[in-house]
């Protein structure tokens, strides 16, 4: 379950951010300060959400800062709707910015893209309910840690950086098994694809994820791309 801090000084707004990011699947930390913000960055934060104007300062100059040892993506909030505004939060290292007032709705997608985006750095990897951390090599699902033996997450890494190609079953075993220079034949790959499916598929037999091509090898689905 993806970790993500509220700091919002305005009571109301802070609980009702909290209570829709709560709702739809998010572990949520409160904040109303910035002298609280690393406190929560200590305990594992995927994404910030940071009011621009807090009583113990600017979290933009704040986020300046503690991007020089730390990438945690941020969404600023603030009533100021000028240009230049929008310019010092991005210049500060924020994802996204949303003027106030804002819908919630249009929020939780904002957070889901900017989250969606570090697939792409590398870090984590998101479908529907499912999620993987490369850094960590940690699968969830709907919140819930799936244990995958060593070989099934270098199985799952090879088809997460190959989505929606074609992988023959002599590519697997090459990019799996030869770079350990370990001899691992066709039978043991599709019993190690089967038991993943097992694992993380609502029905094995109709496949969401990982798809077989016959008489090639096995696709991995991504309908976001």
């Amino acid at each position: 379950m993806e970790k993500i801090l509220v700091a919002e000084d305005d009571e109301l707004l802070n609980e009702g951010i909290c209570f829709a990011l709560r709702k739809a699947g998010y572990e949520v930390y409160s904040a109303r300060k910035l002298e609280q913000i690393r406190g929560y960055l200590n305990q594992g934060v995927d994404l910030m959400i940071l009011d621009v104007s807090l009583p113990d300062g600017d979290s933009r100059a704040f986020l300046a800062q503690l991007r020089q040892d730390n990438d945690t993506p941020a969404v600023f909030l603030t009533a100021r709707k000028s240009e230049q505004d929008l310019l010092k939060g991005f210049d500060s290292g924020g994802d996204d910015y949303m003027t106030k007032p804002f819908s919630v709705p249009v929020l939780l997608r904002r957070v889901q893209a900017v989250l969606k985006r570090r697939v792409g750095q590398g870090q984590f990897y998101y479908s529907d309910d499912l999620v993987y951390d490369f850094r960590n090599q940690i699968l969830k699902r709907s919140g819930q840690e799936i244990p995958l033996t060593p070989t099934e997450k270098k199985i799952m890494e090879v088809f997460l950086n190959n989505r929606n190609q074609v992988l023959t079953r002599e590519v697997l075993l090459a990019r799996v098994w030869d770079v350990d220079e370990n001899f691992v034949d066709e039978k043991t790959l599709n019993v190690n694809v089967r038991r993943m499916r097992e694992k993380i598929e609502a029905n094995p037999k109709d496949p969401r994820w990982i798809h077989t091509v016959f008489g090639i090898g096995y696709k991995w689905r991504d309908d976001n791309g």
